[in-house]
């Protein structure tokens, strides 16, 4: 008997369109929607600690004005980080708070080339349901095997993102071993989406923003995506006949529990 497929709905920095993106209050608001897996970025900082934060400063995000504004996270302490105010009562949360709070699966993104190793050695002190529930995603190659060198082994295995198709992607995901490739919408097509899986990997393409999105994801047939406002992206989902075809347990089983 032929196992249904799985389809994986991320909450892109948690629900960021109900709370400030990479907070504990995103990710709870992302759960309660019915994510099956939140998506975050990790960066360290200057003492050591690996901390969730998508750009390299808080300019974009600080809701109040802080010295440490345009300061890049690199140069900041732990405490320097946690003193910037995220608005809704949020600051900067470490991973190890996020592992601690949280249920769903987990997609981990390294942005920066010093926090590969640190992240391995992290997961390798959590217990083996964190370690099951996490993917480690990158752009960089060199990140990931980084990450793989020292890595405790995950069950999900890497990710390796893929801007554009310009690239020895091909040579850097056979090089890492990924089992997921992850790319925007715009470069893949199906032929392209039949070979990946031939290879035994995973694709996942985001964002999903409406619902042209759908029809994106059922032509393509692809097997995870993200979106910004993932309870909003679920409903049109699960409105999908078709989508509920092809992937019986995304309706029927509500979200993914590790």
């Amino acid at each position: 008997m032929t196992t249904p497929r799985t389809f994986v709905l991320a909450g892109h920095r948690g629900n960021m369109a109900a709370a400030p993106e990479n907070t504990l209050l995103s990710f709870a608001s992302a759960e309660s929607v019915g994510v099956d897996e939140i998506e975050l970025d990790v960066q360290l900082t200057r003492d050591g600690a690996l901390v969730v934060l998508h750009d390299r400063t808080v300019e974009r995000t600080a809701a109040i004005s802080t010295p440490h504004l345009r300061t890049p996270i690199e140069q900041l302490t732990l405490e320097q980080v946690r003193s910037v105010d995220l608005g809704e009562g949020q600051r900067i949360p470490t991973l190890d708070e996020v592992l601690d709070s949280t249920t769903v699966l987990l997609r981990v993104e390294i942005k920066a080339l010093a926090a590969a190793r640190p992240l391995a050695e992290l997961l390798s002190r959590r217990d083996a349901r964190d370690q099951a529930r996490c993917i480690v995603t990158s752009f960089s190659a060199l990140s990931l095997a980084d990450f793989v060198a020292a890595s405790p082994g995950l069950a999900r295995g890497v990710g390796l993102h893929v801007p554009d198709l310009d690239t020895d992607w091909r040579d850097e995901v056979n090089r890492i071993g990924a089992s997921t490739v992850l790319m925007p919408f715009r470069v893949l097509t199906r032929d392209l989406v039949d070979q990946i899986h031939h290879d035994g990997l995973r694709v996942e393409a985001s964002l999903i923003e409406g619902p042209a999105d759908v029809r994106t994801i059922l032509e393509l047939d692809v097997d995870a995506s993200a979106s910004n406002s993932p309870g909003y992206a679920r409903d049109l989902l699960k409105s999908s006949d078709e989508f509920t075809t092809r992937f019986p347990n995304f309706a029927a089983a509500g979200f993914v529990r590790r």
